[in-house]
């Protein structure tokens, strides 16, 4: 068993990512393939699909140290249907639990290298709920504004 602050990062980011799956609940590929009038802005698609590939990343490959397959460019390029992400959902929330279920809490101290320097276990925990969490509500509210300029789901 993993331990509490250990338990805490991973019960956290594994609910930012249902949120974030939760809001393609009931839309067709139209409304997922919807990106709101701003040049910033995602579809709901990407969101989800960039939201489950960040968190594997920041957790299974920079955290736990295992080999991952990801293509970041791949993520914001996505379209069609989202009838995989459930089942991609499912997975990266199994590898997530995994990963941190045999990882040592001694370990969140120590500093791995990342793009953007230097940085702790924990302080990649932090920041993939915090990652997970920031794109979670713009899913929220990239499908209130779908529903709002088209009437419903």
């Amino acid at each position: 068993m993993a331990s509490a602050e250990i338990e805490s990062f991973r019960g956290r980011v594994l609910r930012e990512l249902d949120r974030v799956v939760k809001a393609l609940d009931g839309l067709d590929e139209e409304a997922v393939n919807w990106k709101p009038p701003s040049p910033s802005a995602n579809t709901l698609l990407v969101l989800a699909t960039h939201t489950l590939g960040a968190a594997e990343d920041h957790i299974v490959r920079q955290v736990a140290g295992k080999p991952i397959a990801r293509s970041r460019d791949a993520e914001f390029a996505v379209h069609g249907s989202a009838a995989g992400i459930r089942a991609r959902a499912a997975e990266v929330k199994s590898r997530i639990g995994d990963a941190l279920e045999g990882f040592d809490p001694a370990l969140l101290g120590d500093e791995r290298d990342t793009p953007s320097g230097k940085r702790t276990a924990r302080d990649l925990l932090v920041h993939a709920v915090a990652h997970a969490s920031e794109h979670a509500g713009q899913a929220e509210l990239t499908r209130d504004l779908y529903i709002a300029k088209r009437g419903s789901t």
